[in-house]
């Protein structure tokens, strides 16, 4: 009794804390953390900060301490190489038993054999006669050493998302389509296509993973060109297998010093407008955005728009 008594006062009287939300990406070898505050100003981003992997629980516990971030809504994303996704036949079950029927029909299409966690997102427009679903897995080991250490660091956990969701969420919501090119250091490319904000096709670009380090004569030397050909199959799939109408606008978020060189192959090549895509966030002066940081600041805007894509 006396344990739970405890429990239930730690709860009770809990300060709230004063930021408005705390988004956090865990990739390969780092965690990025990104801190949004709501004042009479509205919701600015304030805080940065990227921690080692390594220890990463006492890194991040120390920091929440230090910049008195207990009790904050907390959003996490995860990078896209620490999940799954598949597209696969959605099962004939009730709604609420789709997650757990898809769990077998996944299994054996998973490099990892181990115990995992899986949600789905559906497709807002299919092919004829398909009925498919996008299902998201994970190790369920991995997930729950995420949930265990976030909530020993003192934060509230609200939804845990994935790179095409968030991506989805930061894009303007408009009936018009527009195609997205998100990289992470060191990462596949993801290939989504949004309309009215939700997530209509998506796909992983491979062999792109060194993107980041071509010169302007590797980009033009092929390495355009074989990416556009890619970006025109997946238009040509949304287009003729959707039955959608034809994606003007591309928004890309990739890591590059050639950014601008690439934008330009890419306009030549798709005769599409492109451009940077930028979380349209009120920032303090001292924050600098860049490709890397999407991933924690669009999960620290989750708390804007709602938990509806959570996985």
């Amino acid at each position: 009794m006396y344990a739970g008594w405890r429990e239930y006062l730690k709860q009770h009287f809990k300060k709230p804390s004063k930021y408005f939300s705390i988004g956090i990406e865990f990739g390969i070898d780092a965690i990025q953390v990104s801190v949004l505050l709501k004042d009479k100003q509205g919701v600015r981003w304030v805080k940065q900060q990227l921690l080692s992997t390594n220890n990463w629980q006492k890194r991040l516990a120390d920091y929440v301490s230090q910049q008195s971030l207990t009790n904050t809504a907390c959003h996490v994303v995860l990078a896209a190489s620490k999940y799954q996704v598949l597209q696969v036949d959605k099962p004939l079950v009730k709604s609420e038993e789709v997650a757990q029927a898809l769990v077998w029909s996944v299994k054996d299409l998973l490099p990892i054999q181990d115990d995992v966690v899986i949600d789905y997102f559906d497709l807002p427009a299919q092919s004829a006669g398909a009925n498919k679903v996008n299902v998201v897995a994970m190790s369920k080991s991995e997930l729950k050493n995420i949930t265990d250490g976030l909530n020993d660091c003192g934060l509230d956990i609200r939804t845990i998302g994935v790179l095409e969701l968030v991506v989805a969420d930061l894009v303007e919501q408009t009936d018009e389509a527009v195609m997205t090119l998100v990289q992470e250091a060191g990462q596949e490319i993801c290939l989504n296509i949004i309309k009215a904000g939700q997530v209509y096709f998506s796909r992983r670009l491979r062999g792109y993973e060194n993107l980041s380090t071509f010169s302007e004569k590797e980009l033009e030397m092929g390495v355009g060109d074989n990416l556009s050909v890619e970006i025109q199959r997946s238009l040509d799939y949304f287009e003729s297998q959707l039955r959608q109408a034809p994606v003007k606008n591309l928004l890309i978020s990739i890591e590059s010093s050639h950014l601008e060189k690439l934008i330009e192959i890419l306009h030549q090549m798709t005769f599409m407008t492109v451009e940077v895509l930028q979380p349209k966030i009120a920032k303090i002066d001292d924050l600098q955005y860049r490709s890397g940081l999407i991933g924690s600041l669009g999960a620290a805007c989750m708390q804007n728009n709602g938990p509806d894509h959570e996985n």
